[in-house]
């Protein structure tokens, strides 16, 4: 079969238009998005990461050196104080050799003076032999035995210092004391240790340290509020931010000012069964530094659903974790302007090409043109459209007049259809009608029966003298009049499948009430039942089921003003909890072992579910289960 040259012109230009427009996308704007996007999201991020990472690393520099400058500055202090006394010891020393003097008084004179001496805030010196036993200290008794004394960290006090000084001539070390006897909070001090070999003792001093790191912590409180600063006015993106935590879970910075200084590591992940603190702390320690969460966004705080990406890195000095975050929403604004880019540049060369192809289509298929309006009039609903130019022996023709012919076959089919589909309408609109009103009638006979049942049973009742028997009679009528109800309520429902619990349950508690209550008004009915709709065979079974419970409870429990009748239904999700609760004298043994139970614990079985026995203080049955 020959392919008509229409086809062949029309499709060539379609071809080369599709050609270019599959070309342009694939091969330049869509690669280009897709490199840009990932690049983008990775460079912004972690270059601000890094920025915040050196600022904080800088910070955690200066109070270090101003640390050491401190710890230096009192270093040198106490050195060149433990030195004057140390002259003062190899003076006396030098002086016993050249007169021949009582050493041993000599040696109690320069201790007695060394336990005297004081400097800066009450501060002294003290004096130990190798053995570990103090020969002078101004606070403690002499000859006190230091070797076996340790600090509240369960460190040796007097022997490292006599180590390192015998060792070395002279050293530093630091342990806890308690300042004075009226305060026993121990402290960090600082003691500068030397020797002095001829008389083999070691000699020395030591200050309290804890007001350099005071001054560290304010010094640091400071370049957190510097930080504080810095980082409430940078921006990742649009709303991305940094924020900082340590490593024992509390907010250091972030941009919700509600979170600073509080613990989060027990903050939900969002979506996942997981701690936000454990994923950022396990991301970054698994060598990925990167973590993908759900998060609020600063204009809808508490709404977690908005996607975000975090970058993870740690700081040491500080024990912190510095994160970088953006919105990946907004992480591709870029690759969306990219995209935007994209769609303009192919609508531009669609319309330069559209624009040359309609150029010669025009010059060629000016027929087409008026075959198209004409089926236009046919969409917008003139069915009697008809081609009415003259037709030529061509293919233009010949789908001129089968255009014609098929909107002649068209016009009959329609008016055939339409009576047809107005027939069937009719038909299924009557048919729908009365389903309706049986399933109506349905409901209102059985109710009907229903009602009859527990009349004759009733009947049966009040002739018999019995009065166990009467009894059960009587259950059964509340058991067969729970049922009526339901389908009572159904019939006059518009829905004829199901009905609304909050309207059918306190109607069947109140016709229990009436049923077993000389006077209904003193009895105490608390209802807390939440709107929910019950399919039938539910619907039946939950109010046979509180018809036992309510019975059970109206007989036994409601014997005093003070007694109440709490009938609750509750839905969390698709999950239901019906409870029944009194304050009476709790489960008689003649309920627990009767069939009322038994019953209840039927349905419960039916309904698939589960129930659960409280029977005192109060007592409460609640059963559970699913819409």
């Amino acid at each position: 079969m020959k392919i008509p040259k229409i086809f062949l012109k029309i499709f060539g230009v379609i071809f080369i238009l599709s050609a270019i427009y599959i070309a342009f996308a694939f091969f330049v704007l869509i690669p280009k998005i897709e490199s840009n996007a990932i690049a983008l999201e990775d460079t912004i991020g972690k270059a601000q990461l890094q920025k915040t990472v050196q600022l904080v690393q800088s910070y955690a520099q200066e109070l270090q050196n101003y640390k050491e400058t401190a710890l230096q500055q009192r270093k040198g202090e106490l050195k060149k104080l433990t030195d004057v006394v140390y002259s003062i010891i190899d003076v006396q020393y030098k002086k016993s050799l050249q007169n021949d003097a009582n050493v041993t008084a000599l040696q109690n004179e320069v201790l007695l003076l060394i336990k005297n001496l004081r400097y800066g805030n009450n501060d002294y010196f003290y004096v130990s032999n190798y053995q570990n036993i103090l020969l002078s200290h101004p606070y403690l008794k002499k000859n006190i035995d230091f070797s076996n004394v340790k600090d509240i960290h369960g460190e040796l006090i007097v022997p490292p210092l006599v180590a390192i000084a015998r060792k070395k001539g002279e050293g530093f070390i630091s342990y806890w004391w308690q300042k004075n006897s009226k305060n026993a909070t121990p402290y960090e001090k600082l003691t500068y240790a030397k020797n002095f070999a001829p008389w083999k003792w070691v000699v020395g001093t030591g200050v309290y340290i804890d007001d350099i790191e005071k001054d560290v912590a304010a010094r640091k409180k400071i370049l957190i509020q510097k930080l504080k600063k810095i980082l409430d006015s940078t921006k990742i993106g649009k709303n991305g931010y940094v924020y900082i935590f340590d490593d024992t879970g509390r907010m250091i910075i972030h941009q919700n000012k509600a979170l600073e200084g509080k613990k989060f590591d027990h903050y939900p992940n969002p979506g996942k069964k997981t701690y936000i603190y454990d994923d950022l702390v396990n991301a970054y320690k698994s060598g990925k530094k990167i973590l993908y969460y759900n998060w609020d966004a600063p204009n809808d705080r508490g709404h977690y659903v908005y996607k975000k990406i975090s970058w993870i890195d740690y700081n040491p000095s500080f024990s912190w974790y510095i994160c970088s975050s953006e919105y990946i929403n907004e992480a591709h604004a870029d690759s969306d302007n990219l995209k935007h880019y994209l769609v303009y540049s192919i609508l531009f060369m669609l319309f330069v090409s559209l624009a040359i192809g309609l150029y010669f289509v025009k010059q060629i298929f000016q027929p087409i043109v008026t075959l198209s309006r004409n089926a236009q009039e046919v969409i917008d609903g003139n069915i009697q459209a008809r081609y009415t130019d003259k037709i030529d022996k061509d293919e233009i023709g010949l789908l001129a007049q089968q255009y014609n012919t098929m909107l002649d076959k068209i016009k009959e089919q329609m008016d055939t259809l339409d009576s047809k589909v107005q027939e069937k309408t009719q038909k299924l609109t009557i048919a729908l009608e009365e389903k309706e009103i049986l399933l109506k009638e349905i409901n209102h006979r059985v109710k009907n029966n229903l009602y009859v049942i527990s009349s004759i049973v009733g009947l049966q009742a009040f002739q018999t003298k019995d009065v166990s028997l009467e009894d059960f009679i009587q259950t059964i009528q509340q058991r067969i009049h729970a049922m009526a109800i339901g389908h009572e309520m159904l019939s006059q429902s518009a829905n004829l499948n199901s009905l609304n619990a909050q309207k059918y349950i306190p109607r069947l508690v109140q016709s229990l009430v009436e049923a077993y209550v000389e006077d209904p008004d003193s009895c105490n009915c608390i209802y807390d039942i939440d709107s929910v709709t019950l399919e039938l065979d539910k619907l039946l079974a939950c109010g046979l089921i509180v018809n036992e419970l309510v019975t059970n409870a109206i007989k036994y429990a409601l014997k005093t003003p003070q007694n109440y009748l709490l009938v609750a239904l509750k839905q969390k999700d698709s999950i239901l909890e019906l409870v029944i609760e009194d304050n009476g004298e709790g489960f008689s043994p003649e309920y627990k072992s009767g069939v009322g139970l038994d019953l209840v614990t039927m349905l419960v079985e039916q309904l698939e579910g589960q129930i659960q026995i409280h029977p005192k203080d109060p007592t409460r049955i609640t059963i559970i289960f699913s819409v």
